[in-house]
């Protein structure tokens, strides 16, 4: 696979830390942004890891990010929106505000952070953006449903990410994924707790950064639009 320049939010945990430590180990460079500090991984240095701390619910921290991005590498050609919250709550118990909070982040933040990159990533022969989406996304809740109608926003910003990109080279896919081991329920309480026996049995953070990589090495004449990964041992007693 040619080496990359790739932004990767959400980077300090979970999905996103698997995918910045993924992409590191094929070769890339790595733009790491997040709202929190961010440690240095292994095999990164300045010649191909860059740490970008800002709120990605700012457009202009994102505009920023990505200047900042342009003027360490000289370009970037791949974008992976990782960073997501997931709140529970049904139609009658959801919080207004964690409500707000979902879809800053989930689908504001992914639409200004990819606004300000499409300028860089269409210079590119060929540029990747992939959107980190969710199982809830495609089939409904009622538990989580500020969660699930920020993702179904996500899979309807990606569709018209992809038509508007496949004329100028800029592949756009949408993965959803089931459940994942990482830290993201933490704003679930007592519904978000598993015992160590379910939690084997979910998708691991590795999984999903598999399926980024594999996405990214697609052949020039075809296109991944949608994937999506289940958790079969999940369903299994």
């Amino acid at each position: 696979m040619k080496t990359k320049t790739i932004v990767i939010t959400g980077a300090t945990g979970g999905i996103g830390a698997a995918t910045v430590a993924r992409c590191l180990a094929d070769g890339h460079r790595v733009i790491a942004a997040d709202h929190t500090e961010i440690a240095q991984p292994e095999g990164a240095s300045y010649e191909n890891f860059l740490p970008i701390q800002f709120d990605i619910r700012s457009s202009e921290a994102c505009q920023a990010a990505i200047e900042d991005a342009v003027e360490v590498f000289g370009g970037i050609d791949t974008l992976v929106n990782v960073a997501g919250i997931c709140y529970g709550g049904g139609p009658d118990t959801a919080d207004i505000d964690d409500w707000d909070k979902t879809f800053d982040v989930n689908v504001k933040g992914v639409f200004q952070l990819t606004k300000f990159a499409l300028p860089q990533l269409v210079r590119n022969p060929r540029a990747d953006i992939v959107n980190i989406s969710s199982i809830w996304g495609t089939d409904h809740t009622h538990a989580l449903l500020s969660y699930s109608a920020s993702k179904f926003a996500v899979e309807g910003y990606t569709g018209g990410l992809r038509q508007w990109g496949m004329p100028r080279n800029v592949r756009v896919c949408a993965i959803q994924v089931d459940k994942v081991d990482t830290g993201f329920r933490e704003n679930l309480g007592a519904a978000g707790e598993f015992p160590p026996e379910k939690l084997a049995k979910m998708l691991r953070p590795e999984d999903v950064a598999s399926a980024v990589s594999f996405v990214m090495s697609s052949s020039e004449t075809a296109q991944i639009s949608s994937m999506r990964l289940d958790a079969p041992l999940w369903y299994q007693d």
